[in-house]
């Protein structure tokens, strides 16, 4: 597995008209990978701004090339043109009673069906989905998520730091995402569980730039 990350430019129009249409830089993002018959991991991404800085982070289980990235978004002339690591030495360092910090942009949501009861993604009930658009309804939604992703949470150890709605054409319609970026510190519960959300990324919307966990250090 690699973790990309790839530095770019909201001073080019490209730039700014791919961040407003999701399915842009999802397309960008697969066509930095070569075909293959092989079954493989979906290729998971999301945006992070850090100070005053823009970035796209991709999660690939093949060593991408990012040059056509860089030339339609990022800065061509930069003398890095990206950066890509063996993201397996995290995963194999990962343990059960490990504490991580870590960030999600996640697409907090839920179903209600008919009768007006309300069921999880997860138990793929049919009915109509709505985004949880307050703080709480989105925290809790991390907090009720834990258990199966292999770690734990408690309402003190992270928080929602950023909290979007995303509008964008696709195909004859439109695609409307409530999204929500958490940051805190988890403890592993089960080291597969977690493994797996890591590679796989957790809920919805992951064509979209959702989904993706990334862990470090916690800080002292």
């Amino acid at each position: 597995m690699y973790l990309s990350r790839i530095a770019l430019n909201t001073n080019r129009k490209d730039t700014m008209t791919a961040l407003a249409s999701p399915q842009k830089l999802h397309a960008a993002v697969e066509s930095s990978f070569p075909p293959s018959d092989e079954k493989a991991n979906r290729n998971i991404w999301r945006i992070d701004r850090l100070n005053n800085n823009l970035y796209l982070l991709v999660l690939s289980d093949k060593k991408p090339d990012f040059l056509h990235i860089v030339e339609q978004f990022g800065w061509p002339g930069a003398e890095q043109k990206w950066e890509t690591k063996d993201y397996t030495i995290l995963l194999e360092r990962i343990k059960e009673g490990q504490t991580w910090q870590f960030r999600l942009r996640a697409n907090p949501i839920h179903h209600v069906i008919a009768n007006g009861e309300t069921q999880t993604q997860e138990k793929k009930q049919r009915g109509k989905i709505y985004a949880h658009v307050t703080e709480d309804q989105q925290s809790k939604w991390l907090l009720d998520r834990g258990e199966r992703y292999g770690f734990m949470l408690n309402v003190d150890s992270f928080r929602v730091v950023q909290r979007d709605i995303k509008r964008f054409k696709h195909r004859n319609g439109f695609i409307t995402l409530g999204i929500a970026t958490y940051e805190g510190v988890l403890e592993v519960t089960d080291v597969t569980l977690f493994r797996n959300a890591l590679i796989n990324g957790i809920g919805r919307a992951k064509a979209y730039g959702c989904g993706l966990m990334t862990i470090g250090k916690v800080s002292t």
